[in-house]
């Protein structure tokens, strides 16, 4: 398997259905975007910090993706584009913002696997 090929095979790994904050189309959720959202954060950035950063990098690799991934090795940069794109977020949206990325991790979360039987036989009540 070629390395193009396995780093096509992690992104299409959290594939899910396009989503939206604000009228504007997110970038799946992919390990590729996990990289990116690992390499912009900080231990230090409070919860709400962590989901504007979520969904602005999803739409900056939505929008651009060369443009996103330089913008993400570029901390001050990027923390700087968060807060002035923050501005405009209203009560409302922060609420949606909040269970927007809940619901993208908690699906890229749950286990995709299906159980293959071992053809043991279980004890009672464990079938």
């Amino acid at each position: 398997m070629s390395e193009e090929s396995l780093l096509q095979e992690l992104d299409d790994a959290f594939i899910a259905p396009d989503r939206y904050f604000k009228n504007e189309k997110l970038a799946p959720y992919t390990e590729g975007s996990r990289l990116l959202i690992l390499q912009t954060r900080d231990e230090a950035d409070s919860p709400i910090f962590f989901v504007y950063s979520f969904i602005y990098i999803h739409i900056a690799l939505a929008k651009n993706r060369k443009a996103a991934i330089k913008l993400a090795w570029d901390k001050d940069a990027f923390r700087e584009r968060v807060l002035e794109w923050s501005e405009s977020i209203t009560d409302c949206d922060r609420d949606e913002a909040n269970l927007l990325v809940t619901s993208i991790l908690d699906g890229a979360n749950k286990a995709r696997v299906n159980v293959i039987p071992s053809g043991k036989p279980e004890p009672p009540g464990n079938g």
